[in-house]
């Protein structure tokens, strides 16, 4: 659990800065508006600084939140008025309604629940132009074991081609993002309109890893891997509708990304993702994450929408 100071009190309304609970690609912390209360309830409010690190990656020239990083607010507000000890386990469902920009304030209205032996937290996200987002996350108690992952038929590791053969695109040509949101090192395979298996490399190298104190916890955020995956994901949307390429491509929904181990520096990481659906400017894809280890995360379905860029600018 990370620790708090009370920095006001007024009303019965507890202002609490949450100090950030280990790697996080969110160096804002929240603000705990009112703590949980006995129906569960609690309050969460944080700063979308312009100054926040991904900011110069995700879209370069449209400065846009990324939706995962909403994800983390409300995973870090969450810690931060748990009843008890918990490990986030599963993103069971977000949705993305309204974008977050750089100086937009959001607040998180929390309600937790206990839920089949573990805990759900059921949050939604608004900014002064109306509400952003909705999730809910599921919370294991910390020191229990992760949910094992459902057998697949095609368990075995897929090879990677030999870099010399004639092969998929680079991933900068098919995506806008540059460092540090970049999350996809390189394609192995791809079937434009079906699939595709992409890898990134785990390291400590990634400016989220800096300052940590030895002998802190190493494991990777859960939203970067949701990331990650998602821009697998979009380098297949963009490999099979390059028309698309000048839109912005927006994360829609995800549920049931569920994590099975961790993920740490040294790991890497292959990405498969397939294609299930697409309806006109949209485009549905499910899979998983693995590691020589086995499963990291499995995907149940994740949205993505192109949009043009300056029909989302804020006025």
């Amino acid at each position: 659990m990370p620790s708090a100071a009370p920095v006001q009190e007024a009303a019965g309304r507890v202002d609490t800065r949450v100090a950030a609970p280990g790697i996080s690609p969110v160096s804002a912390g929240p603000v705990v508006v009112s703590p949980r209360g006995d129906d569960g309830s609690a309050a969460v409010r944080v700063v979308v600084s312009p100054d926040e690190p991904v900011f110069a990656g995700h879209y370069p020239d449209f400065p846009i939140f990324p939706g995962v990083c909403v994800v983390e607010c409300a995973h870090r507000g969450a810690l931060a008025t748990a009843p008890e000890p918990v490990a986030l386990s599963a993103v069971h469902s977000a949705r993305f309604t309204g974008p977050a920009f750089p100086g937009d304030v959001l607040d998180f209205h929390l309600k937790w629940r206990r839920r089949d032996g573990g805990w759900q937290v059921s949050a939604t996200a608004v900014t002064a132009r109306g509400d952003a987002a909705s999730m809910r996350l599921r919370y294991r108690g910390a020191d229990t074991e992760p949910e094992a992952p459902a057998p697949l038929a095609d368990a075995a590791p897929v090879p990677v081609p030999d870099r010399a053969e004639a092969g998929p695109p680079e991933v900068t040509s098919l995506l806008p993002h540059r460092y540090p949101m970049l999350l996809v090192d390189r394609i192995t395979a791809l079937r434009p309109g079906e699939r595709i298996t992409a890898v990134k490399a785990i390291t400590h190298n990634e400016p989220w890893y800096a300052g940590l104190a030895p002998g802190q916890d190493l494991a990777y955020p859960e939203s970067l891997l949701v990331e990650s995956w998602g821009q697998s994901a979009g380098l297949l949307a963009s490999a099979a509708a390059p028309q698309a390429r000048g839109q912005v491509m927006l994360f829609g929904s995800v549920s049931n990304a569920v994590f099975h181990r961790p993920v740490l520096p040294g790991d890497l990481i292959e990405h498969r993702v397939t294609l299930t659906r697409s309806l006109g400017d949209s485009v549905i894809f499910e899979g998983e994450s693995r590691t020589c280890a086995g499963p990291v995360m499995s995907v149940g379905q994740m949205v993505m929408a192109f949009r043009p860029g300056d029909h989302l600018r804020p006025s």
